[in-house]
């Protein structure tokens, strides 16, 4: 695919983003006033946004385009992108998955995107300037060369920052959590996970870098899936979300082990059919994604969740997914499946 340009869409957004904070593809309707908006909220901040049509998603995933303009542009701390009206966001300023929780939470909440792109560069601005530095070695942790999002997670693995969870005042009182024992475990897992993926990327494997803030944002996303729940008190909803989400994603943490998805990775001439494999795990992580997501705007919208994704088939194919799903389930001290609220 190719942007206005003849380029492609990253490339046009990389080659305009050189000489400025704002990027907004000509496909995008009200381009112009678009850019000179955010361009007026952004000011000297360092931050870069880029606003593409839906057609750029047929070029790369969102995380795709957001790690490669943080490779190209390191002068920028955040950077905000929508693609066709779906945000993404990740800031070498902010605590690990803080910018993504911003964008998403604009985005549920906005009436448009140009108001939601707004909102999240403001929230953005106002708290880099109340936080502190993510850590003392941020800086040297920028300079190597990885990726924005990719930094947020291989420091979230190395100072035990939990990737996408807020500290609500809530919980730093020593209050109840939102999250569900079915689903606590796992998103621990694929918090931990994330940051193994950020190691293997930061190492040359690039696909291990594309994957690494993808588990982050499944994380972020689940996590602030049944936190917007609890908030609204719906218990019977967030008794069906814990039943749902347990399973899947136990499914997908046991595809995203290290002696499975990341081993593949890593050593992908140890394993039969590796492409094949590779391309299961990869539809499973973009299938558990856009639910989640469809699920939080559900939740915004006071909307019933909707469940469609079965991890099933990427279970029941490979022998030694359903071997490591029961010694995952035997860890947990699961003892069976559990039963649906009715």
């Amino acid at each position: 695919m190719y942007g206005m340009s003849g380029q492609g869409y990253i490339d046009d957004a990389v080659e305009a983003l050189t000489g400025s904070n704002v990027y907004v593809s000509p496909e995008v309707s009200g381009a112009t006033a678009l850019r000179d908006q955010l361009s007026q909220q952004i000011g000297d901040q360092p931050i870069g946004v880029a606003v593409f049509s839906s057609n750029a998603a047929l070029e790369a995933s969102g995380t795709e385009i957001l790690s490669t303009l943080a490779e190209q542009h390191p002068q920028f701390q955040t950077i905000i992108i929508s693609v066709g009206g779906d945000l993404a966001a990740g800031s070498r300023d902010l605590p690990s998955g803080e910018a993504l929780r911003i964008a998403n939470e604009a985005e549920g909440s906005a009436g448009s995107t140009e108001a939601a792109l707004v909102e999240t560069v403001q929230t953005v601005i106002a708290a880099t300037d109340t936080a502190g530095p993510v850590s003392p070695d941020a800086g040297g942790a920028v300079g190597i060369g990885i990726g924005a999002v990719l930094v947020v997670a291989a420091l979230g693995a190395a100072l035990g920052v939990f990737l996408g969870v807020r500290r609500s005042r809530r919980r730093a009182a020593g209050e109840r959590t939102p999250l569900p024992d079915s689903v606590r475990e796992t998103i621990t897992r694929l918090r931990a996970l994330s940051g193994e993926y950020a190691a293997a990327g930061a190492s040359g494997n690039r696909l291990a870098a594309q994957v690494a803030p993808e588990i982050a944002g499944i994380a972020a996303n689940a996590s602030e899936l049944f936190e917007r729940l609890d908030r609204k008190g719906d218990e019977g909803q967030l008794a069906l979300g814990a039943v749902e989400y347990g399973e899947t994603l136990r499914k997908l943490t046991a595809a995203l082990d290290r002696d499975y998805f990341l081993d593949i990775l890593t050593h992908p001439h140890l394993w039969d059919d590796p492409d094949e494999r590779v391309a299961e795990v990869r539809e499973a992580i973009t299938d558990v994604s856009g639910e989640l997501v469809a699920n939080i705007k559900q939740v915004n919208a006071r909307r019933g969740l909707h469940f469609q994704v079965s991890l099933d088939g990427v279970i029941g194919r490979r022998k030694e997914l359903k071997d490591w799903e029961r010694e995952f389930d035997r860890a947990d001290g699961d003892t069976g499946p559990i039963a649906r609220p009715q």
